[in-house]
């Protein structure tokens, strides 16, 4: 097949439309459980008048319990398909975020945070990876590319938006916004998603192909059922070479995100300049999530992903000699690009690795094991920073060993497809 057919972005309409749909899922995935993070100690504490400090740590056992919920709805996804799912869960999600803003108790807030973590899961981690892996088994780096641009653009958005909407109308009225658009989307959903291209007479990767050949591979699809159990995946390396080789690296993304404002700071920028460096850091995510597909495509997963890691290595030195301000600027570039790899790379490897009839099976486990591992980047980040008396050279110095170690583990991945092909 002529490469520049799996480099090009001719995904034509109906494709197009189930990468909008992706785009809006990793938008309001990061919306609800990731950026938002920033506000709702403080908006939660001021409005009902608890400890801060308290509601701070419950996003880590929310976020740890949530993380089970993509090992959940992997298996749910096998058997009710991607629209059902994601339909559903995008409902539940929206009503339970619309209660949120009621936890007027400390008890009440890890709650429903933590059922929203759990359910926001489904669509925000295993229904926009399955998305992707259905329509394009092959043209897979290319089509994520576009759709994990609603990460970055979500991280440069959605706080100023959160912010605004809790000004003007209050914490509780503002979850109910956000949970009615949310309910929406999911009661959309049911109209708008096709879990595969063949139910609307198109080809997966629009690469045209027989009529015959494309219903028989729909049927074949429908009806198979995954040797890949659990307990099998359990016992699989590269299931375990992928989980905690992107999961390092996950980790790596989110202590560099998650202390940018305040290294920004340390070094004598103001907390408004920090923010719109942040604010162009995504930005430039946008921008990187194209490129990681794009590479992704040229090179291959694999060693797209080993680029991955050596690019934020350099994006922890260029951190580490923040002081000069010449290389801050080029360390914004570093860091934006990096912030839509990730969540491109890691679905793309496990297809490349499982292939697309069990991509869903072995997604499940990947992502759930690497979300796991990234949110201990906050206690890391944490503890290094107290022993180091907030001198951030320690801990990117630690991180840049991580990544090292998520590298050598995803050099070690198989370059050939285990799972059943076309």
């Amino acid at each position: 097949m002529d490469n520049k057919q799996l480099t090009n972005s001719r995904f034509g309409k109906w494709g197009w439309s189930m990468i909008i749909y992706a785009f809006l899922l990793y938008y309001f995935y990061a919306a609800l459980c990731v950026d938002s993070m920033n506000l709702y100690p403080d908006t939660f504490a001021g409005f009902y008048g608890m400890d801060r400090n308290l509601l701070l740590g419950f996003a880590t056992p929310a976020g740890v319990i949530g993380v089970i919920g993509g090992v959940v709805f992997g298996r749910i996804c096998i058997k009710t398909g991607v629209r059902k799912m994601s339909a559903w869960s995008l409902i539940i999600t929206g009503v339970l975020y619309a209660i949120f803003g009621y936890s007027s108790t400390p008890v009440m807030y890890l709650i429903t945070l933590t059922a929203v973590s759990f359910v926001a899961n489904a669509f925000g981690l295993i229904a926009t990876a399955t998305l992707m892996g259905n329509w394009f088994p092959r043209k897979k780096g290319i089509a994520l590319g576009w759709a994990t641009m609603g990460a970055p653009l979500c991280s440069a958005t959605v706080v100023p938006v959160l912010s605004t909407l809790y000004g003007n109308i209050g914490l509780q009225l503002s979850s109910i916004v956000v949970g009615a658009v949310v309910l929406l989307l999911g009661i959309i959903s049911f109209f708008w998603v096709k879990d595969y291209p063949e139910e609307v007479g198109a080809y997966p990767d629009n690469i045209a192909q027989g009529a015959e050949q494309a219903e028989s591979q729909m049927a074949a699809m429908r009806a198979y059922k995954s040797p890949f159990t659990i307990g099998r995946l359990l016992r699989d390396k590269d299931m375990w070479l992928i989980a905690l080789g992107f999961g390092l690296l996950w980790m790596v993304t989110v202590g560099i995100i998650s202390q940018f404002v305040p290294r920004m700071i340390s070094v004598g920028n103001s907390p408004e300049t920090a923010t719109l460096m942040l604010t162009i850091a995504s930005l430039v995510g946008l921008v990187g999530s194209y490129f990681w597909g794009w590479l992704d495509q040229k090179i291959g997963t694999k060693l797209a992903s080993c680029v991955y890691s050596l690019s934020y290595i350099i994006a922890l030195l260029l951190l580490i000699f923040a002081q000069v301000q010449a290389l801050v600027y080029v360390g914004i570039i570093f860091v934006g690009f990096g912030i839509g790899g990730l969540l491109n790379l890691m679905p793309s490897m496990v297809i490349a690795v499982y292939g697309r009839y069990d991509f869903t099976a072995a997604n499940s486990l990947v992502s759930s094991i690497a979300s796991l591992l990234q949110k201990a980047a906050f206690a890391i980040m944490a503890v290094l920073l107290t022993i180091s008396n907030n001198d951030y050279t320690l801990p990117y110095s630690v991180f840049i060993g991580i990544d090292v170690l998520g590298l050598i583990l995803l050099l070690l991945v198989t370059n050939k497809c285990k799972g059943k092909q076309d």
